[in-house]
């Protein structure tokens, strides 16, 4: 199994899965918005580049605006309730909103600009997610070498969230935000998704030795349900490894 990991760290890169918001789009493999702009505008100056530049810059601050109240934190939750809570996490959620990045830009013969910009979903939401961190540090040294854990969803109707839970048969939660530490919320998140357990992202958040674990069924459209006995397995390694309190676990998906 390490070799196939230690393979998969050296694959090309794969496509990441993305879903379409209403200004473009969410990769829940990066964990980003993406949203592509283009100024343009007739005669005088504003046909220069630097001109056509800043007009799609400021077409791209309203698309992430309007993009991130869409996100999923999880099944109940959406970003916008979190942004209008009229409190200091809600604060910083609209101030982080402005850490949107130009990825690239293309200039047409016609005068028109391109910027295709992207707003990393971990920096604008750490605020909130830090917020419902629940876990505490391990005060000992690990006693296992599991790295972390891969989900295989695949073949199920599942959807997409930032902080999906991941529950046993009896509806008992095994994995949510609030098992991270701080430290965790803060510097990668509960999941990200890959279409295939050999993404070099994946492998890089699971790590070289993962558990493989394979999805029953999905609740609530984001929630996924283990067996049993795959639930004691995780169990029983993370209770000689933090990789759940940091965050480290991959959801295989279909698309």
């Amino acid at each position: 199994m390490i070799t196939f990991w230690m393979w998969a760290v050296l694959a090309f890169a794969l496509p990441p899965v993305t879903e379409e918001a209403s200004r473009g789009e969410i990769d829940w493999t990066r964990l980003q918005l993406v949203a592509t702009a283009t100024g343009s505008a007739p005669g005088g100056s504003l046909n220069s580049p630097e001109a056509m530049e800043a007009a799609a810059r400021r077409s791209l601050g309203p698309a992430f605006v309007a993009m991130a109240r869409e996100v999923p934190v999880t099944s109940t939750l959406r970003a916008g309730e979190l942004m209008d809570a009229g409190n200091a996490v809600a604060d910083r959620l609209g101030s982080n909103l402005s850490l949107w990045e130009v990825q690239e830009a293309r200039y047409f013969t016609s005068g028109q600009v391109e910027l295709e910009a992207a707003l990393s979903l971990q920096r604008w939401l750490r605020p909130a997610l830090v917020d419902m961190a629940r876990g505490r540090e391990r005060e000992s040294p690990p006693s296992s070498s599991v790295s972390g854990l891969v989900v295989d969803a695949r073949g199920l109707d599942v959807g997409f969230a930032i902080a999906p839970e991941l529950r046993g048969p009896d509806g008992a939660t095994l994995y949510s935000v609030a098992t991270l530490t701080q430290g965790a919320a803060s510097a990668t998140g509960p999941v990200i998704y890959v279409s295939d357990a050999a993404d070099p992202l994946g492998v890089a958040r699971a790590g070289l030795d993962p558990i493989f674990v394979r999805a029953q069924s999905v609740q609530n459209g984001v929630d996924l349900t283990l067996s049993a006995a795959d639930v004691g397995r995780v169990l029983q390694e993370a209770s000689a490894s933090p990789f759940l309190l940091q965050g480290k676990v991959v959801v295989v998906v279909s698309r």
